[in-house]
């Protein structure tokens, strides 16, 4: 199957399971988030097909990339777009927003993302083996583990520093349901919020078959795609200036951040085991 095929295959997943799971979260009568800008259906439709196209893209790579089962690949892709995108967003947004409704959100996002996974597990993999794991004391995972937990506040409040003086007069404005909560608010949220990514990527890393420089590319465009783009590129009714200079900071402290989780999960040499070597569905790319 073509590459294009595959991922229009995986948006147009995204796209209908991101409806029908929407469609069951509003008769459990859970409240969806309220923006302050209504739109049709079609132009909300469009909105959310371009998002779903954009974080397909940004997965590609990564999902490329991983070896393994299908059950393994899957477990792994779940993991990355379920913590890095729906939890991470919602956690985020109880800070940054009032526009409420982060149950509906997860409900939404629960079975949205399994097919999702799902679909890009079965499209794409690694014909590669498997690496085994790397061989480190306890203490090593412990300082490395550390290490990645405290790295991701760190790096966000770098570039949002960069970004602030020019975002942060909307949100004190209250436009559209936006806040700024405290600094100390900030950046607890941020040490949550990178335990939680940090679960979100180890099980891609560890199932990588390809270079650090590779993992770098896939795992960093993942993060933007995840955590910003799929987002920003659905929030027609944010100034077009939040989401421009969101988007380029969220892309550069993604890229920064993966090369941290790069450098401290995955070494330069990994020695094969070949008796985990899989075979990846028809057409699937490999991630050298």
């Amino acid at each position: 199957m073509k590459l294009i095929a595959r991922v229009l295959l995986c948006t147009v997943t995204l796209i209908i399971a991101t409806v029908v799971s929407g469609a069951l979260a509003g008769a459990l009568h859970l409240k969806p988030p309220v923006v302050g800008w209504s739109t049709t259906p079609a132009a909300m439709l469009a909105w959310m097909s371009l998002g779903s196209l954009v974080l397909i893209v940004g997965m590609v790579p990564i999902a490329s990339g991983i070896g393994g089962s299908f059950s393994a690949r899957c477990f792994a892709l779940v993991m990355l777009l379920f913590l890095a995108n729906a939890v991470n967003q919602v956690l985020e947004l109880t800070i940054f927003s009032t526009i409420g409704g982060f149950g509906f959100l997860i409900a939404q996002y629960v079975i949205a993302f399994l097919l999702t996974a799902a679909a890009l597990a079965w499209a794409f993999g690694a014909h590669n083996p498997v690496p085994s794991l790397p061989r480190m004391p306890v203490s090593s995972w412990i300082w490395r583990v550390l290490a990645a937990w405290l790295a991701f506040p760190v790096i966000y409040l770098a570039f949002g520093m960069c970004v602030g003086p020019f975002v942060v007069p909307y949100y004190k404005t209250g436009v559209l349901g936006l806040i700024i909560p405290p600094l100390d608010v900030i950046m607890r949220m941020q040490l949550l919020r990178s335990f939680l990514f940090l679960v979100a990527s180890l099980p891609v890393i560890l199932l990588w078959t390809g270079s650090r420089r590779r993992l770098i590319f896939a795992l960093g465009l993942a993060h933007s795609s995840l955590v910003g783009l799929y987002g920003l590129a659905q929030a027609y009714w944010m100034p077009s200036v939040l989401r421009e200079l969101h988007s380029v900071e969220i892309v550069a402290d993604s890229f920064v951040y993966a090369t941290v989780l790069a450098w401290l999960f995955f070494p330069r040499t990994r020695t094969v085991a070949t008796s985990s070597v899989t075979h990846a569905p028809v057409g699937s790319a490999s991630a050298a």
